[in-house]
């Protein structure tokens, strides 16, 4: 089984709710789809909920091309990802960080709707 997810417009900011499967090809246009979104709707927040999400313990190769992707594709875009927190390492987001991006990882909806949510 592959991923697949739901995009919903929220205030303030677009919810991502990722379903199935990890899969490095999918990450990639799936960010591409968000910026897409973004552009078009004119929010620059993303929820990533990836709770229900299989295959999420990730080398650190692989958590290294999520954050390095998460920066090229969607530079200007504050994100939260909503991990199951057995697997977050907030390598990724170290990553993307160090490269100017505006990432937070936490393990559950409420932070990281809070985080945000909050004035930059």
């Amino acid at each position: 089984m592959q991923s697949d997810y739901l995009l919903e417009k929220n205030p303030g900011y677009i919810s991502f709710t990722i379903y199935g499967r990890y899969n490095a090809d999918k990450f990639e246009s799936y960010g591409k789809m968000l910026a897409d979104t973004c552009r078009k709707e004119k929010i620059n927040k993303v929820l990533v909920n990836a709770l229900e999400l299989k295959g999420t313990d990730l080398s650190v190769l692989e958590r290294y091309f999520i954050g390095e992707k998460i920066f090229d594709i969607l530079p200007t875009i504050k994100m939260a990802v909503v991990w199951p927190e057995q697997h977050i390492t907030n390598f990724a987001e170290t990553v993307a960080r160090n490269r100017g991006g505006f990432v937070k990882v936490v393990g559950n909806i409420e932070n990281a709707r809070k985080w945000l949510m909050e004035k930059s």
